[in-house]
């Protein structure tokens, strides 16, 4: 009888446990799958109207990986012969960006927007947080800096939250890139994925990162706080919103620490992104402006 006892006990605690195991699986695996295949969000007509409103001179433009995937963009030349290339984040397309791009056009400089892989009308379905995606930047760099109507020597960049990580990788090794903005960013990717995956959510961190190593992503490479020490003494804006629920001022804080000679611009009200809006005189002030100093300090009369 006490043996039957045992049997029942353990055979129920192995359905426990299964179901444990069976529940940690799926709070986790298809999340994290998701996030790695991201819904494609579409340009729209209302999004080109738009586009062609605001940036003079706007040309329909595709750029080339290395590793052959083609990407969509947006070119825009202005009269000061500076550029900007801007990089969305997770899920968006290029018209996520197209305010700041307005904004630094309206100031005089080329900008560049593009659709990275997996992304509004590029070629790819893997997001891999930064690692791949760093050959859509140095696309974009290349492109720009082939423009004979942009000074190579006066070249910036901007990233927000995803896309941020593949700039800060390029940039910490392309003397290319003379100035570097960046919106909301993680430390790291493993840091970003222990936070998103905890425990207490009934995640598992540990599965998540295995996922994303089994599609390819070298998450150990994925470090934005190494790789901000290596862009300054450059010129480097960090900017956060005060009620960012996902990256918190602290965080960019850090990051801050990790670079000294940075600029860290805190906005008051704003989440994640949203800098324009909760702030449209400060956002001229600190993001064009930070561009108008960076970039007139590199360039060089051709």
């Amino acid at each position: 009888m006490r043996r039957a006892g045992r049997r029942i006990l353990v055979a129920g605690s192995a359905a426990v446990l299964g179901l444990l195991v069976a529940e940690l699986t799926v709070r986790t695996v298809w999340p994290a799958w998701e996030d790695l295949h991201p819904p494609r969000v579409r340009l729209t007509a209302a999004d080109r109207e738009r586009a062609r409103a605001v940036l003079p001179g706007m040309e329909d433009v595709r750029l080339r990986a290395t590793d052959g995937v083609t990407l969509a963009g947006w070119f825009a030349p202005g009269p000061k012969r500076t550029a900007v290339v801007l990089v969305h984040g997770l899920g968006g397309n290029r018209a996520q960006l197209l305010p700041e791009a307005a904004l630094l056009a309206r100031h005089g400089h080329c900008v560049l927007l593009f659709d990275s892989r997996a992304s509004g009308e590029s070629e790819g379905s893997l997001a891999t947080w930064g690692d791949a995606e760093r050959l859509d930047v140095n696309a974009a760099l290349d492109f720009v800096s082939a423009r004979p109507d942009v000074d190579p020597s006066s070249i910036g960049i901007y990233g927000f939250s995803a896309g941020a990580a593949p700039v800060e990788l390029n940039a910490a090794e392309d003397p290319r890139v003379r100035a570097v903005a960046l919106g909301p960013t993680w430390p790291s990717l493993r840091a970003e994925l222990s936070d998103k995956f905890r425990a207490r959510r009934g995640r598992s961190s540990a599965l998540a990162t295995f996922i994303f190593q089994l599609v390819g992503s070298n998450v150990d490479a994925l470090a934005p706080e190494r790789a901000v020490r290596k862009i300054v003494p450059r010129p480097l804006l960090l900017m956060s919103g005060t009620e960012d629920p996902d990256t918190p001022p602290a965080v960019m804080r850090q990051l801050a620490a990790d670079a000294p000679g940075a600029e860290l611009w805190v906005v008051q009200g704003a989440g994640h992104g949203g800098y324009l809006d909760a702030d449209p005189a400060g956002f001229e002030r600190e993001f064009s402006g930070f561009f108008d100093r960076a970039l007139a300090r590199s360039g060089s009369p051709r």
